[in-house]
């Protein structure tokens, strides 16, 4: 239907206002699981280093005549091991034109940047702290790393075809070598699972990529010998328990927990699910995330900086594992 000429609307009117919502929406994720779950400790230089010790392997030969002679079994010593402090940092600058004038959503953009900064800067931690990432001590040319869980673990690590594991030795943890990558199976979660509770450890984390959460479930539910659950819900409607969010293994109860930084970190970090015994593993932090007070101002613009300094104290990488080498983002990535 035409409109009735000389009607004065919208498109001639230069007096409406926008209607740009006051607020900002962000749908990028900002939870960090791992570096959330670990204990935090406090470290007082950039080379944290520990002892480590394990028992004797148990014989069944141990029996004396009455009236022996002592003699002395050697005593091993414990083993040194150690890692490096790494320096994170984010930072910006903001106009000072851009926070005086009124705008959308938060009154200060550099309040606003300040705290996505920060979020920014905790899923970098999250991220490198699982990462397949070697230590080294820097220079002042170069910036100092941290051995990431992955290449720490070298005991209890389930490998691909051509892979090869990393670990701590002559004063560094190297990076593990990838495998050919395969598709997650209850037998190789068992497998791993048994072989890390033989060795002592008490894993109770099952950590790894939402794609390989959906991969679990599923390989989970469609085995021999496992069960399903229906309930009815007080409305009456019928509920269908189709994920797996716990797991009792043969050797123990063991949370089951995703963690979509893996992913959006890329395929190098979600083709690793780690079994984690978090007594055995913690953050060491030299400098906890803080906002540097003393930038130098040189121009008409607010600037602004978050950094922090931290480790990854594997106390007993024995008691870790790592499903390396797994299909973790499709079905052949």
């Amino acid at each position: 239907m035409a409109q009735v000429t000389n009607t004065y609307d919208t498109f001639d009117s230069n007096r409406n206002r926008e209607t740009l919502a006051d607020r900002i929406d962000m749908i990028s994720p900002e939870e960090t699981p791992l570096y959330s779950m670990l204990k935090k400790e406090k470290v007082d230089g950039v080379h944290p280093e520990w002892n480590t010790d394990t028992l004797a392997t148990p014989v069944t030969s141990n029996a004396q005549v009455q009236g022996f002679v002592y003699d002395y079994d050697a005593i091993t010593p414990t083993t040194r091991v150690g890692n490096y402090t790494q320096i994170f940092s984010k930072s910006f600058i903001v106009a000072e034109t851009q926070e005086a004038v009124a705008k959308a959503g938060p009154k200060s953009d550099y309040n606003r940047e300040k705290l996505k900064k920060g979020t920014e800067l905790r899923t970098d931690i999250e991220v490198t702290l699982a990462y397949n990432q070697a230590s080294s001590a820097g220079s002042s040319a170069s910036a100092a790393t941290l051995g990431g869980f992955r290449a720490w673990v070298a005991t209890n690590d389930s490998l691909g075809s051509g892979g090869a594991s990393g670990g701590f030795g002559s004063g560094v943890v190297a990076a593990a070598t990838n495998g050919t990558q395969r598709a997650m199976t209850k037998a190789l979660i068992d497998d791993l699972i048994e072989s890390t509770y033989s060795g002592g450890g008490n894993p109770k984390i099952l950590m790894f990529s939402p794609y390989l959460k959906r991969v679990f479930t599923s390989v989970l539910m469609n085995v021999s010998g496992t069960t399903t659950q229906q309930t009815q819900t007080r409305s009456g409607q019928a509920r269908v328990i189709g994920a797996v969010d716990e797991y009792q293994s043969d050797f123990g109860l063991i949370s089951v927990v995703p963690n979509r930084q893996w992913a959006r970190a890329g395929a190098s970090l979600a083709r690793n699910a780690f079994l984690i015994d978090t007594e055995k593993v913690s953050v060491g932090t030299l400098r906890p995330i803080q906002e540097d007070k003393d930038i130098a101002k040189t121009s008409d613009a607010m600037p602004g900086l978050l950094k922090c300094e931290m480790s990854l104290i594997m106390k007993n990488e024995k008691a870790q594992a790592c499903l390396a080498d797994l299909y973790g983002m499709t079905s052949s990535s």
